[in-house]
Protein backbone atom coordinates (compact mmCIF):
# COMPACT_ATOMS: atom_id res chain seq x y z
CA UNK A 1 0.00 0.00 0.00
CA UNK A 2 2.62 2.12 0.61
CA UNK A 3 4.25 1.54 -2.37
CA UNK A 4 0.96 2.39 -4.58
CA UNK A 5 0.35 5.69 -2.67
CA UNK A 6 3.85 6.49 -3.40
CA UNK A 7 3.44 6.17 -7.19
CA UNK A 8 0.23 8.31 -7.35
CA UNK A 9 2.44 10.88 -6.72
CA UNK A 10 4.37 10.49 -10.26
CA UNK A 11 1.54 11.75 -11.64
CA UNK A 12 1.62 15.53 -10.68
CA UNK A 13 4.18 16.98 -13.30
CA UNK A 14 5.57 20.27 -13.32
CA UNK A 15 4.23 22.42 -16.33
CA UNK A 16 6.64 23.04 -18.92
CA UNK A 17 7.73 25.96 -20.44
CA UNK A 18 5.40 25.58 -23.18
CA UNK A 19 2.59 25.45 -21.24
CA UNK A 20 2.88 28.37 -19.06
CA UNK A 21 1.47 31.53 -21.04
CA UNK A 22 3.61 34.48 -20.43
CA UNK A 23 5.14 33.18 -17.56
CA UNK A 24 2.00 32.49 -15.68
CA UNK A 25 3.54 29.30 -13.69
CA UNK A 26 0.44 29.84 -11.66
CA UNK A 27 -2.16 29.60 -14.43
CA UNK A 28 -0.07 26.19 -15.53
CA UNK A 29 -0.22 24.49 -12.66
CA UNK A 30 -4.17 25.82 -11.70
CA UNK A 31 -4.78 24.19 -15.42
CA UNK A 32 -3.45 20.73 -14.28
CA UNK A 33 -6.38 20.94 -11.56
CA UNK A 34 -7.50 17.21 -12.55
CA UNK A 35 -4.26 15.67 -11.77
CA UNK A 36 -4.95 17.38 -8.26
CA UNK A 37 -8.09 16.14 -8.02
CA UNK A 38 -7.72 12.68 -9.33
CA UNK A 39 -4.37 12.51 -6.83
CA UNK A 40 -6.68 13.66 -4.30
CA UNK A 41 -9.20 10.58 -4.29
CA UNK A 42 -6.63 8.19 -5.26
CA UNK A 43 -4.37 9.27 -1.95
CA UNK A 44 -7.25 9.03 0.31
CA UNK A 45 -9.06 6.08 -0.88
CA UNK A 46 -5.49 4.10 -0.38
CA UNK A 47 -4.94 5.97 2.70
CA UNK A 48 -8.03 5.24 4.50
CA UNK A 49 -7.78 1.57 3.30
CA UNK A 50 -3.77 1.52 4.54
CA UNK A 51 -5.66 2.68 8.06
CA UNK A 52 -8.91 0.41 8.09
CA UNK A 53 -6.29 -2.48 6.99
CA UNK A 54 -4.17 -1.91 10.16
CA UNK A 55 -7.25 -1.83 12.29
CA UNK A 56 -8.57 -5.30 10.41
CA UNK A 57 -5.72 -6.93 11.36
CA UNK A 58 -5.34 -6.04 14.77
CA UNK A 59 -9.00 -7.71 15.51
CA UNK A 60 -8.00 -10.98 13.17
CA UNK A 61 -6.88 -13.70 15.60
CA UNK A 62 -5.82 -15.83 12.06
CA UNK A 63 -6.19 -15.72 8.25
CA UNK A 64 -7.48 -18.80 6.70
CA UNK A 65 -6.99 -19.64 3.42
CA UNK A 66 -10.59 -17.54 2.00
CA UNK A 67 -9.09 -14.16 4.35
CA UNK A 68 -5.88 -14.33 2.81
CA UNK A 69 -6.88 -14.89 -1.00
CA UNK A 70 -10.04 -11.94 0.18
CA UNK A 71 -6.85 -10.13 1.09
CA UNK A 72 -5.11 -10.54 -1.81
CA UNK A 73 -8.00 -9.42 -4.18
CA UNK A 74 -7.63 -6.18 -1.78
CA UNK A 75 -4.07 -5.36 -2.48
CA UNK A 76 -4.56 -5.92 -6.25
CA UNK A 77 -7.10 -3.14 -6.03
CA UNK A 78 -4.63 -0.99 -4.14
CA UNK A 79 -2.26 -1.70 -6.37
CA UNK A 80 -3.88 -1.40 -9.91
CA UNK A 81 -5.41 2.22 -8.74
CA UNK A 82 -2.68 4.32 -9.76
CA UNK A 83 -3.46 3.16 -13.35
CA UNK A 84 -7.05 4.71 -13.45
CA UNK A 85 -6.00 7.61 -11.17
CA UNK A 86 -3.57 8.27 -14.34
CA UNK A 87 -6.50 8.16 -17.04
CA UNK A 88 -8.37 9.89 -14.60
CA UNK A 89 -5.65 13.21 -14.38
CA UNK A 90 -5.04 12.71 -17.98
CA UNK A 91 -8.45 13.09 -19.32
CA UNK A 92 -11.14 14.88 -16.77
CA UNK A 93 -10.34 18.32 -18.17
CA UNK A 94 -10.97 17.63 -21.94
CA UNK A 95 -14.44 16.02 -20.82
CA UNK A 96 -16.18 14.01 -23.30
CA UNK A 97 -16.16 10.57 -23.61
CA UNK A 98 -12.46 10.37 -22.97
CA UNK A 99 -13.19 11.43 -19.60
CA UNK A 100 -16.02 9.40 -18.64
CA UNK A 101 -14.30 6.06 -19.99
CA UNK A 102 -11.18 7.32 -17.71
CA UNK A 103 -14.07 7.64 -14.68
CA UNK A 104 -15.74 4.51 -15.63
CA UNK A 105 -12.48 2.56 -15.01
CA UNK A 106 -11.73 4.43 -11.77
CA UNK A 107 -15.32 3.75 -10.49
CA UNK A 108 -15.56 -0.26 -11.82
CA UNK A 109 -11.84 -0.51 -9.98
CA UNK A 110 -13.00 1.46 -7.16
CA UNK A 111 -15.93 -1.54 -6.62
CA UNK A 112 -13.13 -4.38 -7.33
CA UNK A 113 -11.11 -3.04 -4.64
CA UNK A 114 -14.01 -2.10 -2.19
CA UNK A 115 -15.85 -6.25 -2.51
CA UNK A 116 -13.06 -8.27 -0.51
CA UNK A 117 -13.94 -5.66 2.48
CA UNK A 118 -16.98 -7.17 2.46
CA UNK A 119 -16.32 -10.70 1.56
CA UNK A 120 -13.67 -10.84 4.64
CA UNK A 121 -16.45 -9.63 6.96
CA UNK A 122 -19.02 -11.78 5.47
CA UNK A 123 -16.48 -14.77 6.13
CA UNK A 124 -15.92 -13.52 9.30
CA UNK A 125 -19.94 -13.71 10.34
CA UNK A 126 -19.44 -17.17 9.53
CA UNK A 127 -16.09 -17.75 11.47
CA UNK A 128 -16.15 -15.89 14.32
CA UNK A 129 -13.25 -17.88 15.73
CA UNK A 130 -11.20 -16.08 13.37
CA UNK A 131 -11.98 -12.88 15.72
CA UNK A 132 -9.71 -11.48 18.12
CA UNK A 133 -11.14 -11.49 21.49
CA UNK A 134 -13.42 -9.41 22.86
CA UNK A 135 -14.35 -9.15 18.74
CA UNK A 136 -17.23 -11.14 18.17
CA UNK A 137 -20.03 -11.77 15.64
CA UNK A 138 -22.35 -8.60 16.28
CA UNK A 139 -18.65 -6.63 15.86
CA UNK A 140 -18.30 -8.45 12.15
CA UNK A 141 -21.97 -7.66 11.08
CA UNK A 142 -21.82 -4.16 12.40
CA UNK A 143 -18.40 -3.82 10.45
CA UNK A 144 -19.77 -5.71 7.44
CA UNK A 145 -23.05 -3.44 7.04
CA UNK A 146 -20.70 -0.57 7.20
CA UNK A 147 -18.36 -2.44 4.49
CA UNK A 148 -21.23 -3.06 2.02
CA UNK A 149 -21.44 1.04 1.81
CA UNK A 150 -18.62 1.55 -0.74
CA UNK A 151 -19.36 -0.57 -3.42
CA UNK A 152 -23.08 0.20 -3.25
CA UNK A 153 -21.75 3.38 -4.06
CA UNK A 154 -19.04 3.01 -6.20
CA UNK A 155 -21.61 1.14 -8.63
CA UNK A 156 -23.97 3.73 -8.21
CA UNK A 157 -21.23 6.55 -9.81
CA UNK A 158 -19.91 4.20 -12.23
CA UNK A 159 -23.06 5.06 -14.31
CA UNK A 160 -22.80 8.84 -13.76
CA UNK A 161 -19.63 8.98 -14.97
CA UNK A 162 -20.70 8.24 -18.17
CA UNK A 163 -22.60 11.32 -18.43
CA UNK A 164 -20.73 13.70 -15.47
CA UNK A 165 -17.16 12.60 -15.07
CA UNK A 166 -16.40 15.14 -12.42
CA UNK A 167 -19.53 14.62 -10.21
CA UNK A 168 -18.70 10.31 -10.41
CA UNK A 169 -15.41 11.51 -9.03
CA UNK A 170 -16.98 13.95 -6.28
CA UNK A 171 -18.34 10.55 -5.39
CA UNK A 172 -15.81 8.56 -5.14
CA UNK A 173 -13.84 11.14 -2.92
CA UNK A 174 -16.89 10.85 -0.75
CA UNK A 175 -16.62 7.51 -0.26
CA UNK A 176 -13.30 8.31 1.05
CA UNK A 177 -13.99 10.74 3.27
CA UNK A 178 -17.06 8.45 4.76
CA UNK A 179 -14.49 5.49 5.28
CA UNK A 180 -11.93 8.02 6.90
CA UNK A 181 -14.67 9.65 9.19
CA UNK A 182 -16.22 6.08 10.29
CA UNK A 183 -12.37 4.96 10.31
CA UNK A 184 -12.26 1.19 12.54
CA UNK A 185 -8.31 2.13 13.69
CA UNK A 186 -9.91 5.86 15.16
CA UNK A 187 -8.25 6.50 18.66
CA UNK A 188 -11.93 6.13 20.49
CA UNK A 189 -12.96 2.38 19.01
CA UNK A 190 -9.14 0.94 19.46
CA UNK A 191 -8.81 2.71 23.09
CA UNK A 192 -12.67 1.15 23.97
CA UNK A 193 -14.12 -1.48 21.62
CA UNK A 194 -17.36 -1.05 21.41
CA UNK A 195 -18.72 -5.15 20.65
CA UNK A 196 -21.55 -5.71 22.21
Amino acid sequence: MAIAITLLVLDLKVPDATQVDGGDLLGGLAARWPSYLAYLAAFLTIGIIWLNHRAFVDRVRRFDGPMHWFNLLLLLGVATLPFPTSLLAAYLADGGPAASTAAVIYGLLSVATALPWSFMWRHLVRHPELLEPPYDVAYARRELRRGSIGPVVYAFAVPVAFVAPLIALIFYIAIAVLYAVTNQGSIAETTSPDVG
